[in-house]
């Protein structure tokens, strides 16, 4: 029978061999011993041809979905060079709850698998072991599931992050597919810009080559702004790319968001998204450059550029406060970090539960006018969601400042008396909204006030509610492990 050809036997190897699981290698060993033992009679031969065929078969038909090639990062990338494919990397940890339901889900679909296992050479790795911390870092990954297609050369085509239906997964594979048929590499576009080449065209891509992998540069963007028409600088395609690029409030950049506030209300939602976006960005890179460079006149060029951009002065003066608080604390500046948050704390203190209560309802009550206006549906699980939320919102903001000021005292303040106050403020924060932050905050402030019994029971007390809402422990148990040492 054609069936049992040894011949056929070898085909079907053939057909599975970039699978690379163990089954499949088990089974050819034993097709090879099996082939090469000289006093097997031909019929027997056969029954173990017909075997390995029948298994095979199963195998192959319980193995639906997603096939993950075993290896390391360099095999994977010779076995890419091998088949001239690209490479889908899906870069998950241990914890992350839409990593599983992928895994669950979208990975064991048949259409899904059948896409996957025809136009990528397919790699799953744990971001937080091996050669998956190395890959986190090159990629510059931010976030789980993090999906990344790559060339045989191991640069980055395209990117995709979080959970998602199978359907949007096999377009974003055919949006990097097409990635990957256009695709120049980030040398070549570099070598371009560097010897005078500034279209439009070609900035842009530049542009959004720089952002797939994660990285920043002003001086692009300002090239791509001066090459089009002023016109230009307010539709939607260009506020998205200063959105995307932008990084300091000394540019050209964020000095058209900036004007764009006057017309705001004539924006559409995507263009006013945008704007804010792009602002608030290039608030925190001007931020983070003060900070790095200890540079108080940049700082203030911030809390400036926060004025102008306020929508109203409440809002200027709370944002003003976290940027001088945060800048304060980084800094190690006890002085004006005190004189911020014992002031906020001590008001914080005051509010009563009733009070937050009330806050809290008013907030509710504008968001249902708000989804009414937009005709957004009741019974939908995002308006559901963010109802729930938004009927304690008060009580938790009021909860996470508190627990930020006590966690300040805690880095920055050495009076016991101080730090006794900031206890307080822990004691209140956990009451109003208790989550592992700031039970950690509670058992490290018992900690350095030396009730080391208390602090320990606190620190486990914020391990198991870690654990029990599926958030990362690593940390927790290190500050556990130097309470009991003290």
């Amino acid at each position: 029978m054609y069936l049992l050809n040894p011949l056929f036997v070898q085909q079907i190897w053939e057909e599975n061999r970039s699978k690379k699981s163990r089954f499949f290698k088990l089974m050819i060993y034993c097709y090879k011993f099996v082939r090469n033992v000289p006093k097997l009679s031909s019929s027997m031969k056969r029954i173990f041809y017909f075997l390995f065929l029948f298994t095979t078969a199963v195998h192959a038909k319980e193995t639906k979905g997603i096939r993950f090639t075993e290896g390391t990062w360099a095999q994977i990338l010779t076995e890419a060079r091998t088949q001239n494919k690209l490479i889908f990397v899906d870069i998950y940890t241990t914890w992350c709850g839409p990593c599983k339901v992928m895994d669950k889900n979208v990975f064991t679909n048949t259409e899904v698998g059948e896409k996957f296992n025809t136009s990528f050479i397919n790699y799953k790795i744990d971001a937080e072991q091996g050669e998956g911390i190395d890959l986190k870092k090159k990629y510059a990954i931010t976030g789980f599931p993090t999906y990344l297609f790559v060339n045989q050369e191991g640069e980055l085509v395209y990117k995709s992050i979080g959970s998602m239906p199978a359907k949007k997964f096999l377009s974003e594979a055919d949006k990097a597919l097409q990635a990957g048929n256009h695709y120049k590499s980030t040398a070549a576009l570099e070598e371009d810009f560097k010897s005078g080449r500034r279209d439009a065209k070609f900035l842009y891509e530049f542009l959004e080559r720089k952002k797939l992998n994660g990285e920043q540069n002003d001086g692009i963007l300002e090239e791509y702004l001066k090459a089009i028409p002023e016109s230009a600088q307010k539709t939607e395609k260009v506020l998205m790319i200063i959105s995307e690029n932008i990084g300091s409030i000394d540019s050209k950049a964020f000095d058209i968001l900036r004007n764009s506030l006057d017309r705001f209300m004539n924006m559409t939602p995507e263009q006013q998204k945008f704007v804010l976006e792009g602002i608030s960005k290039a608030k925190r890179g001007t931020f983070k450059k003060a900070i790095e460079t200890k540079d108080n006149v940049l700082f203030e060029r911030l809390i400036s550029a926060v004025r102008q951009t306020a929508y109203s002065e409440a809002g200027f003066e709370a944002e003003e406060r976290q940027f001088r608080l945060d800048f304060a604390k980084i800094t190690r500046d006890a002085n004006n970090f005190r004189m911020i948050a014992s002031k906020e704390g001590a008001k914080l203190l005051e509010k009563t539960n009733e009070q937050l209560a009330a806050e809290s309802q008013l907030k509710t009550e504008r968001f249902i006018q708000a989804a009414k206006a937009k005709g957004i549906k009741e019974n939908t699980m995002e308006y559901l969601s963010a109802l729930e939320d938004i009927k304690t919102s008060a009580q938790k903001l009021t909860s996470f400042h508190l627990n930020e000021y006590a966690w300040g005292y805690f880095q920055l303040i050495e009076s016991k008396d101080e730090l006794e106050t900031a206890l307080k403020w822990s004691e209140r924060s956990i009451e109003l909204f208790k989550s592992p932050v700031n039970l950690d905050t509670y058992a490290n402030l018992l900690s350095k006030l030396g009730r080391r019994k208390e602090a320990i029971k606190a620190e486990k007390g914020a391990i198991k509610l870690a654990k029990k809402q599926g958030i990362e422990t690593k940390e927790l148990k290190l500050a556990l492990k130097e309470m009991k040492k003290r």
